[in-house]
């Protein structure tokens, strides 16, 4: 009876397999679930920073009445645009007097959470043109803008607005998104209807399309 009740006990091979297979299961399903929330993060602090933007320049066109020239000038957040931006205390910048010698997160400009990243993990790199791990140039994480330079209310293709739209406001802002690349930029008429696959961008597509 004893010899029968320690037999018992065991798993036989099938068993173990079945549990291997659930477990395995399982770990998949948290390692795919905590990838997908980091990506949900990193897209919900580059949508903050672009918001950020588009509110620190609307505020700086009401306090100035215009447009700075540099910020006419320019189509992203470089370091002389957030050096305007972080005298103005419109944004939360530490921009260094020299960019080579600093450690700021800020050294070459307003770049979203991607480029912030690769600095974090390289913080050795002391140019904008430098390539992170990812191979992709710190300057291409920096965040776009464009601006109602003529101020009629719109921005359009005359301003550089993103594929000759026609989008009403004083200024847009996006990032790039991690692959560091205008993915709206094609010439291809039907990629209109697709864009922005992976920016972030701060007016609304769908709505805009609607009025072309």
């Amino acid at each position: 009876m004893k010899d029968r009740l320690i037999k018992s006990a065991g798993f036989t091979l099938v068993e173990m397999l079945v549990i291997i297979g659930i477990i395995g299961i399982l770990a998949s399903a948290l390692v795919s679930g905590a990838g997908h929330m980091k990506r949900v993060a990193e897209r919900t602090k580059a949508q903050r920073a672009v918001d950020d933007v588009k509110v620190a320049l609307n505020l700086y066109l009401q306090s100035e009445r215009e447009w700075h020239d540099i910020l006419i000038d320019r189509l992203e957040t470089d370091y002389d645009v957030s050096k305007i931006l972080a005298r103005s205390k419109l944004l939360d910048l530490v921009v260094p007097d020299d960019p080579a010698t600093s450690t700021s997160l800020d050294r070459f400009g307003f770049l979203d959470e991607w480029g912030r990243k690769a600095l974090r993990r390289n913080p050795n790199i002391t140019g904008a043109t430098q390539r992170g791990e990812d191979g992709i140039a710190i300057s291409d994480h920096r965040i776009q803008f464009r601006l109602d330079a003529n101020y009629d209310g719109y921005i359009d293709a005359g301003e550089g607005s993103p594929n000759g739209l026609r989008i009403r406001g004083s200024v847009i802002v996006w990032s790039r998104g991690p692959d560091g690349q205008d993915d709206f930029s094609s010439s291809n008429p039907k990629a209109r209807q697709r864009y922005p696959y992976d920016d972030i961008i701060s007016w609304e597509h769908a709505k805009v399309m609607a009025d072309q």
